[in-house]
């Protein structure tokens, strides 16, 4: 078999692989430049087919029938790839016109649906704007209650203060006068003690005279 023919046939199957993997691409994703591409691979497949079959017409007649069998083949398959290459042509096409006609009406759409957020998500940010507020709000009722009460307790103790310092007077007074009395006791104490030891004292001298 040809080796020119083997060279050909493996460039044949290297650009049909490219075919099928674009043709893939532009089915999951409408790609223009898919399309724009797998032309210029068409255009390729083209002219190995165009090779392979000047190839076969220029060998043995022995071998010429199996080859000229494997360039009809591959010019069928080339065929079907190109017919699921208009299909897809088609459709891009349609989308495009459909994309076209109802372009500015899904802008709108878009547009409609972006200001229903935008209103959601400034509604929402209101709501929790409002929380912290009453959070606030209680927050300071808390204070004012715990700070009215703080003075409740300090008026009570001021009006206290009276009665406290009226009974640091009286406490004051009776000490006083219990130090009065304990400094009278003492004279007294001292003077009978002195009295005493004058006492002993006559004695012993009348004694011992």
């Amino acid at each position: 078999m040809s080796e020119v023919f083997n060279s050909y046939e493996v460039e044949f199957e290297k650009y049909q692989q490219q075919v099928c993997s674009l043709i893939r691409q532009i089915q999951i994703n409408k790609s223009d430049e898919a399309l724009t591409e797998i032309e210029s691979v068409f255009s390729d497949l083209q002219n190995c087919l165009q090779q392979m079959d000047i190839e076969s017409a220029s060998i043995a007649v022995s071998d010429r029938q199996e080859l000229k069998n494997k360039v009809k083949r591959y010019k069928s398959e080339t065929e079907a790839l190109k017919k699921q290459f208009r299909i897809l042509q088609d459709e891009v096409s349609s989308q495009k016109t459909k994309d076209s006609l109802f372009g500015e009406q899904d802008n709108q759409q878009v547009q409609f649906i972006n200001t229903q957020d935008k209103l959601v998500k400034q509604t929402l940010q209101l709501e929790d704007a409002k929380k912290v507020c009453f959070e606030i709000e209680s927050i300071s009722n808390n204070i004012q209650v715990q700070l009215k009460g703080q003075s409740d307790i300090l008026d009570r103790n001021i009006n206290k203060m009276p009665e406290i310092q009226y009974d640091l007077g009286e406490s004051n007074s009776r000490l006083s006068r219990i130090q009065s009395k304990m400094r009278q006791h003492k004279v007294i104490f001292l003077v009978v003690f002195a009295i005493f030891l004058t006492s002993i004292s006559i004695v012993l001298v009348y004694k011992y005279a």
